[in-house]
């Protein structure tokens, strides 16, 4: 006859000192025998019939053994080899336990596992779905802060740069670009358009509805679709949050993670000193792909022609590979490049424009005339470059092939 075999185990009982007791386990096919090698009081016998076995302990290493008719004795053990015991099988009743209790451990591995990988992955998936959670983190902002931040970037920026403020030019200003205003859908924002008098072909947006646009973009286009283009496209940084979500995405995982769960603490005493940021940024290249949708979109509300903004980016590619192209030294051209205007900030790709010519194919709409306005704005912008010292460039017409 097979010897019992015995484990290593412990027993719960109030006869012990402090209630515990080592000693061993010894499973046979009519009985588990428990023996703390003291006296007949330190044992126990359960008859296989209704044993008991279920894991617990830390990490469910350890194999608990009870029985309903010793209810003030408890039995475990970390040799979980006794689950493969023999004797213990030959019990229909305890086969289910054991299958029950190896699930257990099964389950336990794989939960440590899944924990594991979300502690590494947690930081890849963050960096993969960036531009979605700083959309959910942005929402949590409210609109006077991002008025704020708007604001005190603005100021900083106006310290070294004139604006045209004159009556007739804020006039003519908004003649142009209040059908665009009126089919914005974001009630958010109030919006604010300057025109400085930087003759760099550039424009940009700011938080909470601040929008400035050089002399040298509007003399450079020639139709108020393709001012509006870029208008149209500010606008959309600055319905999208994209400012916002920039600082966002520089606060660190931790912060952006509160955020998400409403807890915007971290995240608001960032956003109060990056006004120095937000003037020297740039977007992502999907940033830029959804200012260009949306504002596309915006633009057809308005009804008013989108390829203006596909005509205005392929002439600031061609006018600057123009300039590119008559520098020699490659030193200067590296500067040139750092500082190429809309380019630098918005990099207006041949693909990005493939995308939205491929958008309007078939599109034969009756788009209002907004000429009259448009040179009325020009000419007007043209004699504040010239009052402030400035002069009207020749680049600002494209170079002959």
């Amino acid at each position: 006859m097979e010897q019992a075999r015995k484990y290593e185990a412990h027993a719960f009982h109030e006869q012990f000192n402090k209630g515990r007791s080592s000693g061993s386990l010894k499973v046979s096919a009519t009985a588990i025998e428990f023996d703390a090698g003291t006296d007949r009081q330190g044992q126990i016998r359960f008859p296989i019939s209704r044993v008991k076995v279920q894991m617990g302990g830390a990490s469910n290493r350890l194999v608990f053994i009870t029985h309903p008719d010793y209810p003030d004795w408890k039995l475990y053990t970390s040799d979980r080899s006794i689950l493969k015991n023999p004797d213990l099988h030959l019990d229909a009743g305890i086969q289910g336990q054991l299958r029950q209790a190896r699930n257990v451990r099964r389950i336990g591995w794989m939960v440590l596992f899944m924990v594991a990988f979300l502690i590494v992955a947690a930081p890849v998936s963050v960096f993969v779905f960036m531009d979605s959670i700083t959309a959910v983190a942005a929402r949590q902002v409210p609109v006077e802060w991002e008025e704020q931040l708007g604001k005190s970037a603005f100021a900083q920026y106006q310290i070294e740069t004139d604006m045209l403020d004159t009556e007739d030019g804020e006039r003519a200003l908004a003649a142009l670009t209040d059908p665009l205003l009126s089919a914005v859908k974001d009630e958010r924002y109030e919006y604010r358009i300057y025109i400085s008098d930087s003759t760099d072909l550039n424009a940009f947006a700011l938080p909470g509805g601040y929008i400035v646009i050089n002399s040298g973009l509007i003399l450079a286009a020639d139709s108020g679709e393709e001012v509006l283009g870029v208008v149209a496209h500010e606008i959309s940084h600055v319905t999208e949050q994209h400012g916002v979500r920039n600082i966002i995405a520089a606060t660190g995982t931790y912060t952006l993670i509160q955020a998400m769960f409403g807890d915007v603490s971290g995240l608001l005493a960032t956003v109060v000193n990056a006004a120095p940021f937000l003037l020297n940024q740039s977007y992502s290249r999907g940033f830029e792909s959804e200012a260009d949708d949306k504002g596309m979109a915006l633009l057809q509300r308005a009804n008013i022609n989108p390829v203006g903004m596909i005509s205005f980016f392929e002439k600031i590619i061609e006018e600057e590979k123009a300039r590119m192209a008559r520098v020699e030294d490659e030193d200067t051209r590296d500067l040139i490049e750092q500082g190429m205007g809309f380019l630098s900030s918005h990099p207006a790709t041949e693909e990005r424009i493939a995308t939205l010519k491929e958008k309007l194919e078939g599109n034969e709409e009756d788009y209002r005339s907004l000429d009259q306005e448009f040179q009325q704005l020009k000419a007007l912008v043209k004699e504040f470059v010239v009052e402030n010292g400035g002069e009207i460039e020749s680049r600002h017409s494209l170079p002959e092939e």
